[in-house]
Formats: structure tokens, sequence, C-alpha cells
């Protein structure tokens, strides 16, 4: 009790006092020389923001140890300035003729084609579906490109990127798959030197998979384009024929 006493006596007796702010001279560390301009940030994609790019320098070089970083950044977003270079990538490819998709989009108007017939053909004239034509596409016919591009990237027919001039087409279905299409597909990569669904350098050959070509009496079935089917393929048939191909185009 008697405490108590004394301790409101005190704050009585502070009150008609004066308060006095005692202010400290701000002091900053030097930043070490191997920390100075890595305080860099990311372009969101999205919003074409700037974000922490969680590097923790900031809080390991802060003066006053109040910065904690979370080490694990929610925002999943690219290279500094990778966003930036795709889009001047895409600026830069060649643009194609839209001329060619005015009789397409004519006979959608006229005949009432569906979509699906839409891409088809414009694939057809292209050989692919350019992203300009999917977008004229999209303006013409008032459908949304991202519908558009979800049709496209469902279905395998559709390519989204330019294609070789022989398009090379291994079986995996179970047939197949069980007569050794992973092992004619693993010798057309070795050959071709690409990977399955890519394009090499010079634009003459494209390597692809599917499930099925509907030849299963003939397992295992390459096809080189839509009309040139090759059965009871093995390795060594896969690589002399790759090798024909280019001796037709003058190659070897």
């Amino acid at each position: 009790m008697l405490g108590m006493l004394k301790a409101l006596k005190t704050t009585v007796r502070h009150l008609p006092m004066k308060k006095i702010t005692v202010q400290y001279p701000e002091e900053r560390e030097q930043l070490p020389e191997r920390s100075r301009g890595l305080f860099r940030t990311i372009i969101d994609p999205a919003s074409d923001d700037p974000r922490c790019r969680a590097c923790t320098l900031c809080e390991t070089n802060c003066p006053v140890q109040v910065i904690r970083v979370n080490y694990e950044s929610k925002y999943e977003l690219p290279a500094p300035n990778e966003a930036r270079i795709a889009a001047v990538r895409a600026d830069l490819q060649p643009k194609p003729d839209l001329a060619l998709l005015g009789p397409i989009l004519d006979e959608y108007r006229d005949a009432g084609w569906g979509m699906m017939a839409v891409l088809q053909h414009t694939q057809e004239a292209y050989g692919y579906l350019p992203r300009l034509a999917l977008t004229e596409i999209a303006v013409q016919t008032g459908t949304s490109l991202s519908q558009l591009y979800g049709v496209v990237s469902f279905y395998n027919q559709f390519r989204l990127s330019p294609v070789g001039k022989h398009i090379i087409t291994v079986c995996h279905g179970t047939a197949c798959h069980v007569a050794g299409a992973p092992l004619i597909t693993a010798a057309f990569s070795e050959e071709l030197g690409i990977e399955v669904g890519k394009t090499t350098k010079d634009r003459l050959f494209t390597l692809q998979a599917v499930s099925c070509v509907g030849a299963c009496a003939l397992a295992p079935v390459v096809r080189v384009g839509d009309d040139d089917t090759h059965g009871r393929m093995t390795p060594d048939k896969a690589r002399s024929l790759v090798r024909d191909l280019r001796k037709l185009e003058g190659l070897e």
C-alpha cells in the first residue's frame, strides 16, 4: 500500500513538468562495396510494376536491423526484364500476311463454319497458328483470345509455332509403345539433334509424338507428313529415314 502511494505521489509531481524530448543524431553505416549496385527489382509481367526479388541484401545491410525478409517469395516472377525481352522478341518475329485470313473468315460468315474449321483452315494457310492471326480471328468473330488459346492448346492437331518441311510423327499408342516406340523416338531425337515437339534450326524437320495413328497392325508406326506411313519401324530404320530425307533435300 505504501509503495502505491509513493508511485502516485511521484506521478502527480511529474504531471506539471515540461516534457523534454531527447533527439539522437541519425547514424547510417557505410554500405559495403560488395553490396553496391545489387539492389535491383524484377518486373511483374501482369502489372508491369517493379517488385523485390527477395535477395535479402536489405536485411543484411540494414543499419538498425529492423528488416526481416521472407525467403520464400509469393511472387513467381521471371528474371529481371525477361518479360520485356520476350515482348521484344515477339515484335521482331516476321508478321504473317493477314490477307490469307480474309477468305477463311468470309467462308466462316457465309457458310456458317464452326470455330474448329476456321482454326484448321488457318493452320493450313500458314502451316501453324500465328498469334497475330488468332488475334484477328478473335476480333472478327467476337471470340475472346483466351478461349481460342484454350481450344488450340487442348488439341494436338493445332500448332502455335512454325514447323519444319518434314513433320515426323511417332505413334505412341499401346501397340506401338510395346513394340518399341520410345526407342524409335530416341533414335529420331538423336539423329535430328532435337527433342520431341521441337523443330530443327534449318526448319527442315519437326519431331512429334501422338497417341495413335490408327495403324496398330503395323506397329511401331511412323508418319512423315500426312500421307507417308512407315510400319515395322526400328531405330536403325529411323536413322536411315532421316538420312534419306536429307539426301532428297541435297544436304548429303
